[in-house]
């Protein structure tokens, strides 16, 4: 009977789904119809006042009226959204002097969405970061109003109103930003910061500049999200970077980005110990060592080519991988390696060996006879 009864549990379920979905897809298709009507009228106006704004010099207030009042609603924001994208496509310019012309109705309408529930916050600073890329907007308060979206404890208000800082923010309002999201009651990925970080639309040197100077003021892992940002950014912080992967009381992770580091930017000071870290036959410390392995395809001389060759017989698959594949980029061939490819190791032998004959495939298919 307990079989039976899960199994009458299970189809209620799924028919309670099946339901679900008709329902919803019911009221899709009712809604959809006017939601293109709010598309339309909304289009239709603002087409009328780019006219007049081109006739007169600017928009009229009423309009300003107008939207303040009816984008109040998120349903004639999502259709104020759609026809802005159908309306200046391929027309950026006539775009931004048009958002320029409303700027006090971004305003209140930031201040009113403030007060919403999480997701139309979220929706509001999603449209801000759509509409607003041109960088065309600085307004300060807007910012700062910004930066209490970033401060509610729902994924979707903070990750929209960092996308909206990143587009018309200033550095200074980034790094505050990140500081808010970084309360640690809503988790956000360090990729999901590297990737917002590189999105930024200002000037990078100077973000990196204050992001730097208060590095310590973050926690490890959103100090680990703005390594790997300064890591795909600049070239200019080798010392900084050298002084956190010689300290071995940092962070493994964090180390383990300036290591990366070293292998975008080469850095000769730094060669000594990235050949140390390779080295290091403790099982624990396979990770320094893959890393650095895979660094060091930068760096030439034969003392790399004898480390890395050394690698290809660690007890870690990881390290021969990086090693290998660190070796094929000095384009050694077999009869540099003779040694590991007539040699006793197996898994060194066969590691080098793929990679060798893979590179071989590459160059026949790039090059057939």
């Amino acid at each position: 009977m307990r079989i039976e009864n899960m199994i009458y549990i299970y189809g209620a379920v799924c028919a309670s789904m099946i339901l679900f979905n008709l329902v919803y897809n019911l009221l899709l298709t009712r809604s959809q119809p006017r939601m293109e009507r709010r598309c339309r009228r909304i289009k239709a106006g603002v087409e009328a006042q780019l006219q007049e704004s081109r006739e007169k010099g600017q928009i009229n207030p009423s309009h300003l009226s107008l939207l303040g009042r009816r984008l109040r609603r998120v349903n004639n924001l999502i259709a104020f959204n759609r026809a802005l994208e159908e309306l200046f496509e391929g027309r950026p310019e006539e775009k931004a002097d048009y958002l320029h012309q409303i700027q006090s109705v971004m305003l209140s309408l930031a201040l009113v969405y403030r007060t919403r529930n999480d997701m139309q916050a979220a929706y509001f600073a999603y449209f801000l970061s759509r509409t607003m890329q041109l960088r065309q907007m600085p307004i300060d308060s807007l910012q700062d109003i910004m930066l209490d979206y970033i401060g509610k404890h729902n994924l979707y208000c903070r990750v929209n109103g960092l996308n909206a800082l990143y587009d018309f923010g200033t550095a200074e309002r980034v790094a505050q930003a990140l500081r808010i999201q970084d309360d640690g009651t809503v988790f956000l990925h360090e990729k999901i910061l590297t990737e917002g970080l590189l999105s930024y639309k200002g000037d990078h040197d100077e973000l990196i500049h204050i992001l730097w100077s208060r590095l310590y003021t973050y926690s490890t892992h959103t100090k680990l999200a703005i390594l790997n940002y300064i890591r795909f950014r600049s070239g200019d912080y080798c010392r900084e970077m050298f002084s956190i992967m010689q300290d071995g009381r940092e962070d493994k992770e964090l180390r383990l980005s300036a290591i990366r580091y070293f292998g975008k930017y080469v850095y000769p000071p730094a060669l000594n110990p990235l050949l140390t870290f390779l080295a290091d036959p403790s099982p624990e410390h396979w990770e320094y060592a893959t890393v650095a392995a895979s660094s060091l395809a930068n760096y030439a001389g034969e003392r790399v080519i004898s480390a890395l060759t050394e690698a290809l017989h660690s007890t870690s698959w990881y390290v021969r991988s990086a090693a290998s594949q660190s070796l094929e980029h000095h384009h050694v061939n077999y009869s540099d390696l003779i040694d590991v490819v007539a040699g006793q190791d197996r898994y060194a032998r066969e590691m080098i060996t793929y990679r060798l004959e893979s590179r071989k495939l590459r160059k026949q298919e790039v090059t057939p006879s």
